[in-house]
């Protein structure tokens, strides 16, 4: 039987080519729900997703101690253990991008490649550290000044006219209202672990990497961001793409492009 602390959620491929286990980490204050490309992703592999401690299902009985990076990355390591994967294609956007090149140094084997989305990373805090301010939304006023900066000025415009796609965002700012507390305590773990330890293992990435980022996201900046991982990875070790009309969720964004740059690098 699964541990309760397990909250799973599996896409298994569609047909009988699968080209492995794709394992997608969320980032931070939301949960596997927002990867709108799970869906299309589940066509070529079998999509393996998971709740946070903190996070969407996985909020009962969370202590500060769980609400760390290093906690994190150890319980989606005993995920792995657990569900005996290997071979992994292990996506981790955002705050969950400083959690798989966590997670990468402590199971190298068992990652096949390593997909970092908008990951979280020291030179982005320096560069987006303005940004930081508007993450604690107290209404739904303060929530849109956060989506402005999540998503590229086209996209935000075409997105906020649809009902369902503000109502989805409500149900996130009550959320991060209902848990202010954690979230705040994981956000300031967050800033320090990233310019530590998080930092020392990205410089330091061995498995071949795909690093994607948008070109108008403001929380992950992609010039900055860029920079930091050419500077210390390899050429044949990273391949990065950017996504010219995105912001913070190219995956939502711009979708079929995504899906594709995920396929070339992976085949």
């Amino acid at each position: 039987m699964m541990p309760t602390t397990f909250k799973e959620f599996i896409l298994p491929c569609k047909n009988n080519k699968s080209l492995g286990n794709l394992l997608f980490i969320h980032g931070f204050c939301v949960d596997h729900t927002y990867f709108t490309a799970a869906n299309k992703l589940s066509e070529h592999f079998d999509v393996y997703m998971i709740d946070l401690p903190g996070h969407g299902t996985n909020n009962d009985n969370i202590t500060p101690k769980d609400l760390k990076l290093n906690k994190m990355a150890q319980y989606i390591v005993d995920y792995i253990n657990f569900k005996k994967l290997d071979n992994i294609y292990l996506m981790g956007h955002s705050m969950g991008g400083a959690l798989v090149s966590l997670v990468e140094r402590l199971i190298p084997t068992k990652i096949k490649k390593l997909i970092l989305v908008c990951p979280a990373n020291p030179a982005a805090i320096h560069a987006g550290l303005k940004s930081f301010y508007i993450f604690y939304p107290k209404n739904m006023e303060q929530k849109t000044r956060l989506l402005r900066c999540l998503y590229a000025p086209n996209n935000f415009d075409t997105y906020s006219k649809n009902p369902a796609w503000m109502a989805m965002n409500q149900k996130q700012l009550s959320f991060q209202l209902a848990n202010w507390k954690n979230m705040k305590k994981l956000f300031h773990n967050i800033s320090w672990a990233i310019l530590t330890y998080v930092k020392k293992a990205q410089k330091q990435i061995q498995t071949p990497t795909l690093l994607m980022v948008g070109k108008y996201d403001q929380t992950i900046p992609a010039y900055h961001t860029l920079k930091f991982f050419k500077k210390h990875l390899p050429e044949h070790v990273l391949t990065t793409y950017q996504f010219d009309q995105s912001g913070h969720l190219v995956f939502e964004e711009e979708e079929p492009i995504f899906i594709d740059q995920i396929l070339k690098f992976v085949k």
